[in-house]
C-alpha cells in the first residue's frame, strides 16, 4: 500500500523549495498515496505555497522562540505543540520529512511520539538547530552538501530542486518585461526569498564601472535606494524562475542553499556572495562547498583574502564565456530520488 508522506517546510524559500520539489517529484513518480505540508504562518510562507497551488496546514508560530518577540513566539510554539498533535492524529502520515527551520520542532517531537518514522534533510552546510535536536534524538540526517558541520553521521544526498521549462531568450525577456540586445550578456542577481539590500548595493557599484560593456544586470526584487548604471533592471519578485533561468547567462548571488543547489544541478555559472549575519555562518559554508564541487567562484564581504570583487567577478565572466550554455529544460530529480531511497533504508530499519 502506498504512503501517506508528510513534508516540514517553513521560514524562506531556502527551506520551502527543496520541500515542494521533493514533494512534487514523489507525486510524479507515483512514490505515494499522497503528500500533506506543515508550515508556519508567515506572509512569504504562504505567498510561496500558494504559488505552487498548494495549501499546507499553518501552525500559529511566525519565527523561532529565541528570536525577537519571545513571549509571543514562545506561546505560539506551545499552541503549536497542541495543534499539531490534533493534525497528526487527524491525518496519520506514515513517514515524515523535516526540512528544517523553527517550523519543524512540534511535529519532530510529535512523530517521535506516536512512533511515525521521521528523515531530517538539512540543506545548508551548517545544520540549524532543530536538526541538531533531530541527530541527537537518533533522527537519520540527509545532507545537502558533501560535509555538514554541527552535525555527526549523516548521509549526503543533495539539495533537491524543482524542475523548469526552457523557454526562449525572446521568450524570457518578454516574460520578465525587460528588452535585451544582440551580444548582452545576462547576469542575474538572486538577493533570496528575503531580498538584500546590500548586494544590489554592490551591483549598483559595478554597474557604474561597468557602463559601456555588453552586459545587462537583471534582479531579482524591487529597486533599493542605492544608485545604479543604466545596464541593470530590476524584474520584480518571481516564484517561477523559468524566465529568470533561461536568459541568464550568469548569476550573481546570495549563498542560500536552495539557489545555489538550482545554479548547481543547471550548470548554470555563478558568483556566490555569502550574507555575513547568516547564523552560525551557514551562507559561507555553503559557498565553500558550492565552490568545491562546481568551481565556480567565491567571494567573502569583508574577507581577509584580498581579491577585490572586481577580481572575482572577472571570473565570473571567463567562467561564463568559456561553459557552454546548456540546452534542454531545466530538470534534476538527482536529489529527490537519493533522499526518497535514504527515507526508504531508514523506515525500513525503523521497522525492523
Amino acid at each position: 500500500m502506498k504512503k501517506k508522506v508528510l513534508i516540514v517546510a517553513g521560514g524562506t524559500g531556502g527551506h520551502i523549495f527543496p520541500a515542494l520539489a521533493f514533494g512534487r517529484w514523489i507525486l510524479d513518480q507515483g512514490k505515494a498515496e499522497s503528500v500533506i505540508y506543515i508550515s508556519g504562518s508567515r506572509p512569504l510562507e504562504a505567498e510561496i505555497y500558494a504559488s505552487q497551488g498548494i495549501e499546507p496546514y499553518r501552525l500559529p508560530i511566525s519565527g523561532s522562540p529565541l528570536g525577537g518577540a519571545i513571549c509571543r513566539r514562545t506561546i505560539g510554539h506551545l499552541c503549536s505543540l497542541v495543534t499539531t498533535r490534533f493534525f497528526l492524529q487527524r491525518e496519520r502520515p506514515d513517514v515524515c520529512f523535516l526540512f528544517g527551520s523553527y517550523v519543524s520542532l512540534a511535529p519532530l517531537l510529535w512523530c517521535k511520539w506516536f512512533g511515525v518514522p521521521v528523515i531530517a534533510h538539512e540543506q545548508n552546510a551548517c545544520a540549524g538547530k532543530v536538526t541538531r535536536l533531530a541527530s541527537r534524538m537518533g533522527v537519520p540526517v540527509a545532507l545537502g552538501w558533501n560535509e555538514c558541520s554541527m552535525v555527526n553521521g549523516a548521509f549526503p544526498v543533495g539539495v533537491p530542486v524543482r524542475s523548469f521549462r526552457r523557454l526562449s531568450r525572446q521568450e524570457a525577456a518578454s516574460a520578465l518585461g525587460i528588452k535585451t540586445e544582440d551580444g548582452d550578456l545576462v547576469i542575474g542577481v538572486i538577493g533570496g526569498s528575503l531580498g538584500s539590500a546590500p548586494l544590489s548595493a554592490l551591483i549598483g557599484k559595478m554597474s557604474r564601472e561597468m557602463v559601456g560593456r555588453k552586459i545587462l544586470f537583471i534582479v531579482l526584487g524591487e529597486q533599493s535606494g542605492a544608485s545604479f548604471g543604466p545596464g541593470v533592471e530590476f524584474v520584480g519578485r518571481h516564484w517561477d524562475m523559468a524566465p529568470f533561468y533561461s536568459l541568464c547567462d550568469a548569476v550573481v548571488c546570495r549563498a542560500g542553499a536552495s539557489t545555489l543547489a538550482e545554479l548547481a544541478a543547471f550548470g548554470i555559472p555563478a558568483l556566490a556572495i555569502p550574507w555575513r549575519g547568516a547564523a552560525d555562518g551557514h551562507q559561507e559554508a555553503n559557498a565553500r562547498n558550492f565552490s568545491s564541487m562546481t568551481g565556480n567562484p567565491t567571494w567573502i564581504e569583508g574577507g581577509r583574502d584580498e581579491e577585490s570583487l572586481e577580481a572575482a567577478f572577472d571570473k565570473l565572466l571567463k567562467r561564463t564565456l568559456d561553459t557552454r550554455k546548456n540546452s534542454g529544460d531545466f530538470i534534476n530529480n538527482t536529489a529527490s530520488s537519493a533522499l526518497w531511497e535514504f527515507g526508504l533504508s531508514t523506515e525500513q530499519q525503523h521497522a525492523g
